[in-house]
């Protein structure tokens, strides 16, 4: 520890560790063509607004 004068008060700062944690490695997920449409949503029902103002699958 240190200590340092700041004025009349005396006041102890704690110096910084280096941290012991292990840096954490993750693998990349591999996702298919199919999964990534998917989550781009791709394959979803399209929608168009028919007579009437009702939305009508197209």
């Amino acid at each position: 520890m240190k200590a340092k004068k700041n004025g009349l008060l005396n006041v102890v700062f704690k110096e910084k560790q280096p941290s012991s944690r292990k840096s954490i490695e993750k693998n990349p997920q591999k996702l298919t063509e199919r999964d990534l449409e998917n989550l781009m949503g791709i394959n979803r029902p399209t929608y168009k607004r028919g007579r009437g103002g009702a939305f009508r699958q197209k």
